[in-house]
């Protein structure tokens, strides 16, 4: 009979022991959607689940050509029409957030001109984010909202005798007295977002600051994006209270019920976690960053 040595004996116990530790320890939420195929049907790298009209709004394009490099063939296209029901797509992302962890997600997105309208005396949004599939209702643009339990980065192309377009974040915490907007927090940046142009949204939660941060990069040139100076946001989410619990990522288009915005928007990419790889933000030359 040969017995091991002690030295591999003491690999071995620290192997399992990692290994344990490893399936003890909660592994950190990652979703990564290229969208090179269709989610509608079930074919995407991630399980997506459609609420409200889908078919109205979300369209899966297979023969689009790639926005940028290494992008992949294939897009979700999404019509933001504020005259068609409210319907949203998402997928699980594995664990529970609240306000006392950091996270990550963003997407890479493309505002078509193509048919492109906001209505001067309309305000409504370009939207995808974080929710919780049990508690978020459809009704996010009403008085009272259902919209419990949401993290959202928003895009009002709408100019206003307000002033505008604005990128205005949104988040909304825990049922209080049955209306979302009584545990609410956003805040906007004054920018128009180009359009026909690959944008980068990185949204990230500080737990600690009690803040959301967002920002907005536009494809540069090869595998880089560049930062949009003026579409840098935080959102200070000290008042948020009970905490939202967020269970999944996706797009969401609203109803009105009259026409305050028509775009179409191009998906490419829907991540929660760090940056996918191989894509990279650069900054401009004497700009600063809040994170």
């Amino acid at each position: 009979m040969v017995r091991p040595s002690r030295r591999a004996t003491r690999t071995v116990v620290a192997a399992l022991v990692l290994l344990g530790a490893a399936t003890l320890s909660p592994l950190p939420a990652q979703v990564v959607e290229r969208f090179d195929a269709d989610p509608l049907t079930g074919q995407s790298h991630n399980v997506f689940f459609g609420e409200g009209d889908v078919a109205t709004r979300f369209t899966f394009v297979p023969e689009e050509p790639s926005h940028f490099p290494a992008d992949r063939e294939g897009t979700l296209r999404v019509v933001y029409d504020t005259t068609l029901p409210t319907a949203r797509l998402s997928t699980p992302i594995g664990q529970s957030f609240s306000t006392d962890a950091d996270f990550d997600f963003g997407a890479i997105l493309t505002i078509r001109s193509e048919g492109f309208f906001a209505d001067p005396n309309g305000f409504s949004q370009i939207a995808f984010g974080l929710w919780n599939r049990a508690t978020t209702g459809l009704n996010r643009t009403s008085f009272p909202s259902d919209s419990f339990d949401l993290v959202e980065f928003d895009y009002f192309p709408n100019v206003t005798v307000f002033g505008g377009p604005f990128v205005t974040p949104s988040v909304f915490g825990g049922n209080v007295a049955g209306n979302a907007f009584f545990n609410f927090a956003f805040a906007s940046a004054a920018t128009a977002l180009p359009l026909d142009m690959p944008l980068l949204v990185q949204v990230h939660h500080d737990s600690a600051a009690r803040r959301l941060n967002v920002r907005v990069s536009h494809h540069l040139q090869a595998l880089r994006f560049e930062r949009i100076v003026d579409a840098t946001v935080n959102v200070d989410l000290s008042r948020i209270h009970p905490t939202f619990l967020l269970d999944a990522a996706g797009v969401a288009g609203y109803f009105e019920g009259f026409p305050s915005i028509h775009a179409v928007v191009d998906y490419d990419l829907l991540y929660v976690g760090p940056l996918p790889s191989p894509w990279s933000v650069v900054r401009r030359p004497n700009s600063s960053s809040s994170r």
